[in-house]
């Protein structure tokens, strides 16, 4: 077997990689809302589009280090690990294809992938 290591903890893993990755992503629905009005923050430029691709390539990466023995919680782990790493490629598809409709698509599935792990396991 492969010398896999866990270098930090599952929060600080969450934390640092996971989710914010998962932020860039689900930007593209988001609106920001201050005192110059309301600001649509999905992507329009491709410098924009690039951070959405890095997000999504660095998302699908991680869900390998979420499949390693040290960290898989229980054997629905991985279940969710590979709905979110199938999430991931599609918004990076989305994104090099620079379909907003898609990546708004995949956007909403991954928080509902998200969501759905969590309540399985408790995380806040």
């Amino acid at each position: 077997m492969p010398p896999f290591k866990r270098h930090v903890d599952m929060k600080t893993f969450m934390e640092h990689v996971v989710q914010p990755a998962a932020s860039v992503i689900w930007s593209v629905n988001g609106t920001v809302i201050d005192a110059k009005g309301e600001h649509d923050l999905s992507p329009k430029t491709d410098d924009d589009w690039e951070k959405i691709v890095t997000a999504a390539a660095t998302l699908a990466e991680a869900t390998n280090a979420l499949m390693i023995p040290q960290r898989a919680l229980d054997a629905e782990w991985n279940h969710y690990a590979s709905k979110l790493a199938a999430a991931a490629a599609k918004a990076y598809r989305a994104a090099e294809d620079h379909d907003l409709k898609s990546a708004s698509e995949v956007s909403d599935h991954l928080d509902g992938i998200c969501a759905s792990c969590h309540r399985h396991y408790g995380f806040e």
